[in-house]
């Protein structure tokens, strides 16, 4: 219920086996998971799932999005290579992240 009111999902699958997901939640306007299976890494699965919820969430909004991840990561790292903002630390100590509509265009992809 909560896909079909707040946001959406994706999954990524090879061979019929899924290897990665992604939920996104408009409602809080932010990433909420963004996960692949470690052995199916380094392959573009997570950039794909990535630029799909963003795509789809700046069709629908043009709010900014955020996401928070532990800091000294490979996703901390991911999501400086992909144009996010670092905007400190939550309280839990993770490092939050955002993103608006304008960064996004400007790294070059099209929003309808």
């Amino acid at each position: 219920m909560f896909l079909t009111q707040y946001g959406k999902g994706w999954l990524a699958e090879v061979d019929k086996t899924v290897v990665g997901f992604a939920i996104i939640d408009l409602l809080g306007n932010n990433i909420w998971a963004l996960f692949v299976h470690p052995d199916f890494e380094k392959r573009g699965i997570g950039k794909t799932l990535h630029d799909a919820m963003l795509n789809w969430y700046f069709e629908q909004t043009a709010v900014a999005i955020w996401l928070s991840t532990t800091p000294q990561t490979r996703a901390e790292q991911f999501y400086r290579q992909a144009g996010w903002t670092a905007a400190g630390l939550t309280r839990t100590g993770e490092v939050r992240f955002e993103l608006t509509r304008e960064a996004w265009v400007s790294l070059n992809h099209v929003v309808k």
